[in-house]
Protein backbone atom coordinates (compact mmCIF):
# COMPACT_ATOMS: atom_id res chain seq x y z
CA UNK A 1 0.00 0.00 0.00
CA UNK A 2 2.86 2.40 0.80
CA UNK A 3 4.28 1.77 -2.67
CA UNK A 4 0.94 2.64 -4.25
CA UNK A 5 0.72 5.88 -2.27
CA UNK A 6 4.29 6.79 -3.25
CA UNK A 7 3.60 5.96 -6.90
CA UNK A 8 0.46 8.12 -6.86
CA UNK A 9 2.41 11.06 -5.42
CA UNK A 10 5.14 10.69 -8.03
CA UNK A 11 2.62 10.58 -10.88
CA UNK A 12 0.81 13.67 -9.57
CA UNK A 13 4.11 15.53 -9.19
CA UNK A 14 5.16 14.65 -12.74
CA UNK A 15 1.83 15.86 -14.11
CA UNK A 16 1.93 19.16 -12.23
CA UNK A 17 2.56 22.39 -14.14
CA UNK A 18 6.20 23.57 -13.73
CA UNK A 19 5.04 27.02 -12.59
CA UNK A 20 2.85 25.44 -9.94
CA UNK A 21 5.83 23.36 -8.76
CA UNK A 22 7.79 26.57 -8.30
CA UNK A 23 4.96 28.18 -6.35
CA UNK A 24 4.70 25.04 -4.23
CA UNK A 25 8.37 25.48 -3.31
CA UNK A 26 7.68 29.00 -2.06
CA UNK A 27 4.64 27.80 -0.13
CA UNK A 28 6.65 25.04 1.50
CA UNK A 29 9.37 27.51 2.49
CA UNK A 30 6.82 29.91 4.00
CA UNK A 31 5.24 27.05 5.94
CA UNK A 32 8.60 25.80 7.24
CA UNK A 33 9.66 29.35 8.12
CA UNK A 34 6.47 29.80 10.14
CA UNK A 35 7.14 26.61 12.09
CA UNK A 36 10.76 27.65 12.67
CA UNK A 37 9.65 31.08 13.90
CA UNK A 38 7.20 29.46 16.33
CA UNK A 39 10.00 27.25 17.65
CA UNK A 40 12.28 30.25 18.16
CA UNK A 41 9.46 32.18 19.85
CA UNK A 42 8.93 29.30 22.27
CA UNK A 43 12.65 28.85 22.86
CA UNK A 44 13.26 32.55 23.54
CA UNK A 45 9.87 33.08 25.18
CA UNK A 46 9.31 36.27 23.19
CA UNK A 47 7.06 37.63 20.48
CA UNK A 48 9.55 40.36 19.51
CA UNK A 49 9.85 39.98 15.73
CA UNK A 50 13.42 41.28 15.58
CA UNK A 51 14.62 38.86 18.25
CA UNK A 52 12.77 35.98 16.61
CA UNK A 53 14.26 36.71 13.18
CA UNK A 54 17.75 36.90 14.72
CA UNK A 55 17.11 33.46 16.21
CA UNK A 56 15.90 32.14 12.85
CA UNK A 57 19.00 33.55 11.13
CA UNK A 58 21.17 31.90 13.79
CA UNK A 59 19.56 28.54 12.99
CA UNK A 60 20.04 29.04 9.25
CA UNK A 61 23.70 29.92 9.83
CA UNK A 62 24.17 26.81 11.94
CA UNK A 63 22.68 24.57 9.23
CA UNK A 64 24.86 26.24 6.57
CA UNK A 65 28.01 25.65 8.63
CA UNK A 66 27.14 21.99 9.15
CA UNK A 67 26.56 21.52 5.41
CA UNK A 68 29.77 23.34 4.48
CA UNK A 69 31.80 21.07 6.77
CA UNK A 70 30.24 18.02 5.12
CA UNK A 71 28.71 16.81 8.38
CA UNK A 72 25.21 16.73 6.93
CA UNK A 73 24.40 14.15 4.29
CA UNK A 74 20.92 14.17 2.74
CA UNK A 75 18.91 11.00 3.15
CA UNK A 76 18.87 8.88 0.02
CA UNK A 77 15.87 6.56 -0.28
CA UNK A 78 16.52 2.98 -1.28
CA UNK A 79 15.89 2.32 -4.95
Amino acid sequence: MADAIYRDRVLRARAEDPCEKLVDGFRLFEYALGITKMGVQAELNTMDEEAVMKGVQKRFDMVRKVREKGLYQPWKPAA
